[in-house]
């Protein structure tokens, strides 16, 4: 994966597997997400030595469960580059419940991007019920951003919403769901997506250089403690 990206162009990718309660997806348990960690230090050794400014970084796409926590502690999301939060079960529950359950997860000082805010799938599965201007209102006051997911069968945060949290200040995240390698190639889609929401390169966090990218990625982490 990390030869594909740095072959078409990209400074950096985030590997981010779901994590544990995801079974369907095979998520990771500690153990194995902190071996995976090993791997990319290995990694990115490897691309120094070798005069390659490509880095990986590490993360997970971490399941916010019913009540609102999150699938791993703080502890092991601290240790992480990037920590994405997305439900993935428990569509049923209420607005409220639901609008709640995702505003916990922006308020965790470690949660840096809240993932396909809606739940749908186009086509096929209607977005579960929740508050999306509560739910933005809620990453602007704690500095979380909100993924554009890029998969064409998802386009969430759908483009209609972009102006309301652009602005509230709220950095849009464009990510491609990639669960092969040929799905980088969703990224320009979701650049068509940020287009239509009207959003700008200084809106899209990932267009920033590596270094300028870990520094705002350590901010909401700072100003927590």
């Amino acid at each position: 994966m990390a030869a594909y990206a740095c072959n078409l162009g990209c400074a950096y990718w985030a590997i981010t597997d779901h994590s544990k309660s995801s079974f369907v997806a095979n998520g990771l348990d500690a153990k194995r997400l902190r071996e995976q960690l090993e791997a990319v230090k290995k990694l990115n050794r490897q691309f120094a030595e070798g005069g390659n400014d490509f880095r990986l970084l590490t993360g997970s796409e971490v399941d916010i469960l019913a009540d609102g926590k999150l699938d791993f502690p703080d502890d092991l999301l601290a240790e992480l580059d990037v920590v994405v939060a997305s439900v993935h079960q428990g569509f049923t529950h209420s607005e409220a419940e639901m609008t709640k359950r995702i505003i916990r997860a922006a308020q965790n000082p470690y949660v840096h991007i809240l993932g396909h805010l809606t739940g749908r799938l186009l086509l096929e599965r209607e977005p579960y019920k929740v508050n999306q201007h509560a739910v933005i209102d809620a990453c602007a006051e704690t500095g979380t951003w909100i993924e554009l997911n890029a998969n064409p069968y998802r386009f969430d945060l759908d483009w209609r919403l972009w102006p309301y949290a652009r602005a509230k200040g709220v950095k849009c995240v464009i990510n491609c769901d990639a669960h092969r390698n040929e799905h980088a190639g969703f990224l320009r889609l979701g650049a068509g997506i940020a287009r239509k929401g009207w959003l700008t390169k200084a809106d899209v966090i990932n267009t920033l250089p590596l270094k300028s990218l870990l520094k705002e990625l350590n901010k909401k982490r700072t100003s927590a403690r």
